[in-house]
């Protein structure tokens, strides 16, 4: 139940490397704006929803990734209420295949990537869920299991990738103590 608690309400870790934080940022601001923008035009091509709408729902749906680099626990948060807010109004429309542009999904597959990265098993195992969740809601049945297919095979390469970085960072640190005191 712990990792449950931190995955809806715990604070995300800090950057490994704080001088990353300034391209972290840019990269959040500048992929956020592509995704209201791919968002909002999607929409409006493809539901019939008035165009205000579209436009309001491209900016919630893309909002999550300006902290994506930052706090991907709160951009994930964030990622399923604004999917959820933004997918269900699609949905009852009933007109496009997705309900955002698929720019969002290679969105969320990425955020989830950096949870799978950075976080123990078990809160990534709840990211996962909550992503299944969100196909469920927000997507066509054929289109569930593939989609979860792939969320697997990324969350299990993110969490690849986190764990031979943390191997890299002990041994470091290991070299460096041993340097040290010889």
């Amino acid at each position: 139940m712990n990792s449950l608690r931190t995955f809806l309400a715990g604070a995300d870790a800090p950057l490994s490397h704080p001088k990353r934080l300034p391209a972290a940022r840019v990269a959040g601001w500048a992929g956020a704006a592509y995704l209201a923008y791919a968002a909002a035009t999607y929409l409006d091509l493809k539901s019939g929803l008035p165009a205000v709408v579209c436009w309001l729902l491209g900016l919630l749906l893309a909002a999550p990734f300006v902290v994506a680099f930052t706090r991907p626990l709160l951009a994930w948060r964030l990622a399923v209420v604004t999917g959820i807010a933004g997918g269900v109004p699609v949905q009852m429309h009933g007109r496009p295949p997705f309900s955002w542009h698929p720019a969002l999904l290679v969105a969320q597959f990425m955020i989830l990537v950096v949870v799978a990265s950075r976080y123990r098993a078990a809160v990534g195992g709840w990211a996962w869920l909550s992503m299944a969740a969100l196909v469920t809601i927000s997507f066509y049945p054929a289109d569930r299991i593939p989609l979860m297919e792939i969320v697997t095979v990324l969350m299990g390469a993110g969490r690849l990738a986190g764990w031979i970085s943390a191997r890299r960072t002990s041994a470091a640190s290991s070299l460096g103590a041993a340097s040290r005191a010889g």
